[in-house]
């Protein structure tokens, strides 16, 4: 529609400069990342490169970003009328909340004693596995909302999404393995949440469109063998 080609733009670019700011006001690199610190803490401890946590972690992190943006966005091509937009969808929800996580993390459990959120390779790993959650949220709304309503939906599913790996973790002491809690069952029970409450007598006219072609079942597998495959970093 001629008015989402106009408002989804807009409503985009507001969201990144509120999240640029909120980056320049609360964000600062912590000492294992930022190239200056590093050097430093080099000099003063005799510390090797081989002890930086972000020279370490960053192969999985690599691991878990394709995961993201290449395993999730061709696992949900797998409807024959959503292929494009799916994949579109999935680096514009990626995308955001990648960044929002970040900052909810951060502010929730990860303010350091200056009232500033040091970022490393680990809140970056910890962003991603949020965003694997609202992905997982994603799939189960794929062609019932609106891009607006998606990237609603991300704003609000990485603010709980801490809230829920605190409750999980830190207050009933859970040990969730692999991230089945925290990550896949409070990203699918979002989902259908959210689908139960958009749901609308007039979405079933276009339950013809919800089936899959050969080419969809194709490049879904493919997201499933890269989710397969760099799944134990």
């Amino acid at each position: 529609a001629p008015n989402m080609r106009l408002r989804l733009p807009l409503l985009c670019l507001s969201l990144q400069v509120i999240l640029i700011i909120l980056f320049a006001l609360f964000v600062r690199y912590d000492a294992h990342t930022d190239s200056r610190q590093w050097f430093q803490l080099k000099d003063r401890n005799g510390t090797r490169d081989w002890q930086n946590e972000f020279y370490f972690r960053y192969p999985s992190f690599q691991d878990v970003h394709v995961m993201i943006f290449v395993g999730f966005g061709f696992l949900m091509t797998f409807l024959k009328k959503y292929g494009y937009s799916s994949v579109g969808f999935n680096f514009l929800l990626a995308a955001l909340s990648l960044q929002w996580a970040t900052l909810m993390q951060g502010w929730l459990h990860g303010m350091g004693h200056d009232g500033k959120i040091h970022i490393g390779i680990e809140s970056m790993i910890n962003a991603d596995f949020c965003t694997g959650s609202v992905l997982i949220s994603f799939g189960a709304l794929l062609g019932k909302c609106s891009p607006g309503q998606l990237l609603v939906m991300t704003m609000f599913e990485a603010a709980f999404f801490p809230i829920n790996e605190y409750i999980l973790l830190s207050v009933l002491e859970i040990k969730d393995a692999g991230g089945s809690m925290t990550i896949h069952t409070f990203g699918a029970y979002f989902g259908l949440t959210i689908a139960r409450v958009l749901h609308r007598p007039q979405l079933d006219k276009s339950r013809h469109r919800e089936g899959s072609v050969y080419h969809s079942d194709l490049f879904a597998m493919i997201g499933a063998i890269y989710l397969w495959m760099f799944w134990p970093s």
